[in-house]
């Protein structure tokens, strides 16, 4: 029996409701319950593994009695390496994940752009010259180093989104990627002018920071970075919709009691600020912000509010691990690399995989 053209048209909107359900995205509160799951048993183990092997037992005790609820007192040792050593490091990990993933979800949204990651306002050119500042005046301690890097950050998102509201039109996103090369560009070129007049020792002590790194990060890097973070996530999380708005243009976003720009600028001025707190703690560290978006686009759906959770827990999760990894490494070696090589080693091959293998089912590359 022939079908007719009716027929064929009937049939497939009967199965579209089927199609719908299997592509259904995951809910918000499956992403909360499997992350929250994957989370706590990465931070065990990141916290466990080392030079120095800790079980989880002796991970509950020590946290326990931080907490007052146990009286029996732990190792002075075991406290130590818990407590001041690892977990300060393992959750600026998870932090600086997040929001490095949260952050390139945004402004691969508000840019419409698959490419955009949390750097693309200068944000890592601007801490780079405020870090070199920092030791090339004698000032890179752990403390003071990570407060010129943030202003470093801050200023050429400043210069950048003075740039873009000093233009006129409608729509400033063109005027932001190119006034945000030109300024990344100016920022480079006055830290490789810094270079040419600093000594041996400043030198090799910038490019261990460009790696970027979590060594011997402490409670008050966390505490850095933990405001910024947190509230760009919450932002983020409540105001998604409007960030999904966005993706239809600016007319219709007006037409649906959204103002385009407003959004757009708090948005990433939020971004570029979490971006700046993370970059003056950790130092540069590329992939995450870039990569874990796209992979999680895949899993979730192009919802943003699905999907910068998704992100955060994913970010956290994978830099944490990375992480952990430098540290095994450094185990048995005594040298320990910086996270920022095993994040691009790990994240731009898969990456790579990710669009060879959407490319040859013929679908978009990104």
């Amino acid at each position: 029996m022939k079908m007719t053209g009716q027929d064929a048209s009937a049939a497939q909107q009967d199965s579209a409701p089927d199609k719908a359900a299997a592509t259904r995205p995951i809910s918000i509160s499956m992403i909360l319950a499997g992350g929250s799951l994957l989370l706590l048993a990465a931070m065990v183990l990141a916290i466990a593994l080392g030079s120095v092997r800790v079980s989880p037992y002796m991970i509950l005790r020590s946290l326990a009695n931080w907490a007052g609820l146990s009286a029996v007192q732990p190792d002075s040792a075991e406290q130590t390496i818990i407590l001041l050593i690892r977990m300060p490091r393992v959750i600026a990990a998870v932090l600086a994940g997040a929001g490095l993933a949260v952050s390139g979800t945004v402004m691969q949204g508000v840019f419409r752009n698959p490419l955009a990651e949390p750097g693309i306002l200068g944000v890592s050119a601007g801490s780079s010259f405020g870090a070199l500042l920092a030791i090339a005046g004698g000032m890179s301690s752990f403390f003071t180093l990570p407060v010129f890097a943030f202003f470093g950050a801050m200023l050429a998102v400043s210069l950048i989104l003075g740039v873009a509201l000093s233009s006129g039109g409608r729509s400033r996103t063109v005027t932001l990627i190119m006034s945000g090369m030109a300024i990344s560009a100016l920022f480079s070129a006055m830290t490789s002018l810094t270079l040419t007049m600093a000594n041996e020792y400043q030198v090799s002590s910038y490019v261990f920071w460009t790696m970027g790194g979590l060594a011997n990060r402490r409670w008050e890097h966390v505490l850095a970075m933990l405001p910024p973070v947190a509230v760009t996530l919450v932002y983020i999380f409540i105001k998604a919709r409007d960030l999904d708005i966005l993706l239809l243009g600016d007319e219709e976003a007006r037409a649906l009691g959204v103002a385009p720009m407003l959004t757009r600028m708090t948005m990433i001025i939020l971004a570029s600020v979490c971006t700046g707190a993370i970059v003056s703690v950790t130092g540069p560290i590329g992939v995450v912000g870039l990569v874990i978006p796209h992979i999680m686009r895949l899993l979730v759906g192009p919802s943003h509010r699905t999907l910068a959770l998704a992100s955060a827990f994913a970010g956290g999760i994978f830099l944490m691990l990375c992480d952990l990894l430098t540290r095994l490494i450094a185990w048995p070696t005594g040298a320990e690399i910086s996270v920022g090589i095993v994040t691009a080693l790990i994240g731009a091959p898969y990456f790579l995989f990710l669009l060879f293998r959407s490319a040859r089912q013929g679908g978009p590359l990104l």
